[in-house]
């Protein structure tokens, strides 16, 4: 691993490391089961990515692509999707939903406007809207979800933990008053 490698890694393990507690208190704890074993850089990952181990379930890595460095706001809402996905870390070949893809973006977009500030949320959601329309409208529904119910993933995941694993009875459950067609569109699998 080169200098700038290591640097770079340990900036990741900071982000991690400082943004952990606020990804678990907007959507509660990370799952027993989930084990974070590190960071990989790319150049050749496209995108942010969690890379379940073949051999232990649950233990995942996140790549992040090397590009993401070029820009402090991509690369926060880069670590924090992730990060968020690594609450419920996904079996091999289980299929991501609208409500998984919107809460990470979802918590990617609280990072940003935290640090940042509104104007690069903006930005950034325009950006989303043009060049990655499913994730901008995945983050839309749940973004709704939020605006009725703060808690609705948290009471969700009470249910079930594995967020990806959610069903429609899981909000009846959960004492969620969710429109059929809502629950219908969270709990389509993501096409991104």
């Amino acid at each position: 691993m080169s200098d700038t490698q290591t640097i770079q890694i340990k900036q990741l393990e900071k982000l991690r490391t400082a943004w952990q507690p606020a990804v678990e208190f907007l959507f509660g704890e990370a799952v027993p089961e989930a084990r974070f074993s590190g960071f990989e850089i790319g150049e050749e990952v496209a995108k942010p990515v969690a890379v379940l181990d073949e051999n232990t379930p649950y233990q995942y890595k996140i790549q992040i692509p090397a590009r993401s460095f070029t820009n402090q706001v991509i690369l926060l809402a880069d670590v924090l999707q992730e990060m968020v996905k690594g609450l419920w870390p996904m079996e091999k070949n289980a299929s991501r939903t609208n409500l998984c893809e919107g809460v990470a973006v979802f918590g990617a977009i609280t990072g940003i406007k935290q640090v940042f500030g509104e104007e690069s949320v903006d930005s950034y959601l325009n950006a989303l809207k043009e060049q990655a329309f499913t994730y901008y409208d995945a983050f839309s529904y749940v973004a709704i979800l939020l605006a009725d119910d703060p808690q609705a993933i948290k009471k969700l995941r009470a249910v079930q933990p594995f967020l990806y694993k959610v069903e429609k009875v899981d909000f009846d459950q959960a004492g969620l008053e969710v429109e059929r067609k809502m629950r219908d569109i969270l709990l389509l699998t993501f096409r991104g």
